[in-house]
């Protein structure tokens, strides 16, 4: 990897470009769905927490836009927290959530997180007093919750240092030469963990950004026109001029 590269110079140039996210977008005041919050330091509420998880199954292979409407559906059924989703019916649970996407399986997950979280006690306890690796470990044997959930979880409701080295993680870090194309999450998360200093809002923002950036240029097919990071990205250095 070349220093110019260096993931904290990319932060550096991806927050000059973007500015702050604001990540995750929850629901606040009297609102029926979740907003971004750019520079927000507070803490969250009970309710915001368990949003963010409810969040993070949700948007597994779904669009964002797709899971706030599914939240929007919750919140005017009224099921604002654990406890309501561990008693709401699975059939009825699915509908409500049904813009997210395999909905069915997902009213199975979103229960059967509700009931294990509410076994351990209060969530902000329970997500941020465990060690990180068992507590890890522990989201990782329920059903359903993959390293990226859990990781979504751990950093963005339990402000634990998990970085979530999503898919357009991999698909940046491989353009600019941090990783190979065989590279797989649990590597580009210890790439980027042993690169960065370890603090969960760093975290947090980094990723938002690695996200806003995949959206606006790193696509699938890329548009390397106008990237900010176009000077220190392989792939960048071999598209042609326009």
């Amino acid at each position: 990897m070349s220093g110019g590269a260096a993931p904290r110079r990319v932060y550096a140039d991806l927050l000059k470009a973007y500015g702050p996210r604001g990540w995750w977008p929850v629901t606040v005041s009297r609102r029926r769905g979740p907003v971004y919050r750019p520079g927000f330091q507070g803490r969250l509420s009970s309710r915001q927490r368990a949003e963010v998880c409810v969040g993070a199954i949700l948007t597994q292979n779904a669009a964002w836009t797709n899971v706030v409407k599914a939240l929007a559906c919750l919140h005017a059924a009224g099921l604002r927290d654990l406890e309501s989703l561990a008693r709401c019916r699975s059939a009825r649970l699915a509908r409500l959530i049904r813009s997210s996407g395999y909905f069915r399986q997902k009213a199975r997950k979103l229960k059967a997180f509700a009931r294990h979280a509410l076994a351990r006690g209060p969530l902000e306890r329970w997500l941020g007093g465990a060690p990180l690796p068992a507590l890890r470990e522990e989201l990782l044997s329920l059903w359903g919750v993959g390293p990226e959930t859990a990781d979504s979880i751990l950093l963005y409701a339990g402000g634990r240092e998990a970085f979530v080295a999503d898919a357009y993680t991999l698909r940046l870090g491989r353009r600019l030469g941090w990783f190979g194309e065989e590279a797989g999450y649990e590597e580009a998360q210890s790439f980027l963990i042993e690169r960065l200093p370890r603090d969960a809002r760093l975290y947090a923002e980094v990723h938002a950004l690695i996200v806003e950036h995949a959206k606006r240029h790193c696509r699938a097919k890329p548009s390397c026109p106008g990237c900010p990071l176009k000077p220190r990205c392989h792939h960048g250095q071999e598209t042609p001029r326009a």
